[in-house]
């Protein structure tokens, strides 16, 4: 009832016939919104149309014996496979000691990033800040969006955009068609809709996590670039990192990414991107990204002090700004940072202990982000 809700919403708020007769782009906005599948993660096969990204070379990701219990790895694997996960994954000093699959899923299967993506942005950001592309984040968005030049928006910079604090208008409700999320996200044009959200109040003060911050990131990178978000993504990035072959949805063909969210990748290179933070931006003795930047990135020093250069540092455990229930108790790992996105997909990266872990599915009823993190410590402590 909810989806026929929302699809008769949009039609009232569109219109079905304008002159000249029906607007193309009108009707797969309808037709996305009618038919979006539940299985919004794992059902990669729904999504049109695709930009494929070229993969890497490098060999695959080595395998070692697990340098935890087998009761550890049943528990942890359990309760992976009980929440819905399709793959499950652990990296300790840089190879695989844990690899499960379900759901129908393997080492092949495409999911879509969501908000995974995010963290894949700044990356990006940090190297076009490197080559000069981009001057700083702390220039104004204006300079490179001209768009906000003559409005509130114009104070905005892009340090602001990454820390979530613009002061963009926070209008994500995902049941509304007419919400910014809904119009970037199932629309024929993410960047007009990213464009369109006005600031509502001064940048710097409050952490709203506003999608339309990272379009308009990824919209900067274009045009500081001169490259297409896909282009630079897998020459700067994806290729380089050793990834294999990936897919970026479009909002329509040949039309914009959707740096927000929507890279479709396989799970171990989500592991390749969580090892490559973990060695402060270094894959094998090539370094990718500038480690200073990765240290910018996961440093705790913004409005809200869990989140970084769009990726999250902890998890809170009580109330306070910014709150989000995501786990029962402290993690174990004071220097863990992780990538999050909807429906409980993680990338979990702890230097100290050298692990790192990757979950990806469809959204369970309930996750604890410190379970198995913990789980893992505690029991390569016990192994010491």
């Amino acid at each position: 009832m909810k989806r026929v809700l929302i699809i008769l919403a949009g039609l009232f708020s569109i219109g079905l016939v304008v002159t000249g007769g029906v607007v193309a782009w009108h009707w797969t906005f309808i037709q996305r919104i009618l038919t979006y599948p539940d299985r919004s993660v794992t059902d990669a096969g729904w999504y049109t149309p695709m930009e494929t990204l070229p993969g890497g070379n490098s060999p695959p990701i080595p395998k070692a014996r697990p340098p935890i219990s087998q009761a550890a790895i049943d528990q942890m694997t359990r309760y992976a496979e009980d929440h819905k996960s399709s793959a499950f994954l652990v990296m300790h000093q840089g190879k695989i000691v844990v690899e499960k699959y379900w759901r129908g899923h393997d080492s092949n299967a495409y999911t879509n990033s969501m908000s995974l993506a995010k963290t894949v942005l700044s990356l990006l950001i940090g190297i076009a800040i490197a080559e000069g592309d981009i001057q700083s984040e702390l220039d104004p968005v204006a300079k490179y969006v001209p768009e906000w030049a003559k409005d509130d928006r114009a104070k905005i910079t892009i340090q602001d955009l990454l820390k979530m604090q613009s002061g963009l208008r926070d209008y994500e409700a995902t049941n509304d068609p007419f919400s910014d999320v809904v119009q970037m996200y199932l629309g024929t044009d993410a960047k007009a809709a990213a464009l369109k959200v006005p600031a509502v109040s001064p940048p710097g003060q409050a952490f709203a996590y506003v999608n339309a911050n990272s379009q308009i990131l990824g919209l900067v990178l274009e045009r500081a670039t001169g490259q297409r978000y896909g282009q630079y993504l897998a020459t700067k990035l994806w290729q380089p990192m050793g990834a294999q072959e990936a897919q970026l949805w479009l909002d329509r063909p040949e039309g914009n990414a959707k740096p927000f969210c929507c890279l479709f990748a396989r799970s171990q290179d989500w592991l390749r991107v969580g090892q490559l933070l973990l060695n402060a931006g270094k894959v094998d003795q090539q370094q990718l990204v500038p480690a200073n930047w990765i240290k910018k990135m996961i440093t705790s020093d913004g409005v809200e002090p869990i989140y970084g250069y769009h990726i999250w540092l902890k998890a809170r455990t009580e109330g306070g700004p910014g709150y989000r229930k995501m786990s029962t108790e402290p993690f174990l790992a004071d220097d863990m940072f992780y990538l999050d996105g909807w429906g409980q997909q993680r990338v979990y990266v702890m230097p100290s202990q050298e692990l790192v872990i990757v979950r990806v599915g469809d959204k369970p009823e309930d996750w604890d982000d410190a379970m198995i993190p913990n789980l893992l410590i505690r029991d390569l402590q016990a192994a010491d």
